[in-house]
């Protein structure tokens, strides 16, 4: 299992979170691929190392500079990873780790950690801004975004931020049993599911209709899924050669 993300990010630290990000796409096995992100460490994610945005007098700030967004990128929909990635959330996920949990498909979090967007209190815009739209609906998202108090892991679950709320000392046992159960399933049709999930969103009706066909063909006659209706004739588990 793959852990990504803990402590605060500067730039170094983004290069080899990017590094582990692009090895999850070329593994073969789903069991292999699956990505932890957090788990060790004081926090999940505190954000940017603020010490990254000093400037010389006279310096401008340009958008190739930010952590996250700018030359290195290191979120797993920007390289396409369509492994399944579990966000174990404790302490803080601030600024940055905020989004970087929100980046994972499902996100099991302690009862002690802090989720928020606190850039404008230290008078930075919060560049996140316009992918809130894709995890909370407008006046939640307006309260992170110009409120910017730090919401508890009870709040974070009722506004839909988190799917389940766990003591510390059973975060990355609850994690581990998520991915078992998600391991139950066929590889190839795991990544599918999620390629087709986030491919389509933007998409019209006949889009998506064609990325169905383009994702979906290739599963239904594969090896897997010929095992798997054996398998259900047979009344025994299958198994997986992700073929």
């Amino acid at each position: 299992m793959l852990r990504l993300f803990t402590a605060n990010l500067n730039i170094e630290l983004l290069k080899q979170i990017k590094v582990k990000t692009k090895t999850i796409i070329g593994l073969a096995e789903i069991y292999k691929s699956l990505g932890f992100a957090g788990g060790n460490g004081k926090s999940f994610c505190v954000g940017a190392d603020i010490t990254e945005h000093r400037m010389r007098k006279g310096e401008k700030w340009t958008f190739n500079k930010s952590v996250l967004l700018g030359d290195v990128r290191i979120c797993p929909l920007e390289y396409q990873v369509w492994e399944p990635i579990i966000a174990s959330v404790h302490h803080y996920a601030l600024g940055a780790g905020f989004y970087l949990a929100m980046e994972c498909d499902i996100v099991i979090a302690a009862e002690d950690p802090e989720f928020g967007l606190p850039e404008p209190r230290i008078s930075l815009p919060t560049l996140l801004a316009p992918f809130l739209y894709d995890y909370l609906l407008i006046c939640l998202a307006m309260e992170i975004l110009l409120v910017c108090d730090r919401i508890n892991a009870r709040r974070a679950y009722e506004m839909g931020l988190c799917n389940r709320v766990v003591s510390p000392q059973e975060l990355m046992n609850t994690a581990e049993e998520m991915a078992e159960r998600i391991l139950l399933s066929e590889p190839l049709s795991i990544r599918s599911i999620k390629e087709l999930y986030h491919h389509t969103r933007q998409m019209d009706y006949l889009g998506r209709l064609s990325l169905i066909e383009h994702t979906c063909a290739p599963v239904w006659n594969s090896e897997d899924a010929a095992e798997g209706r054996q398998a259900c004739y047979e009344k025994r588990k299958p198994i997986w050669k992700n073929k």
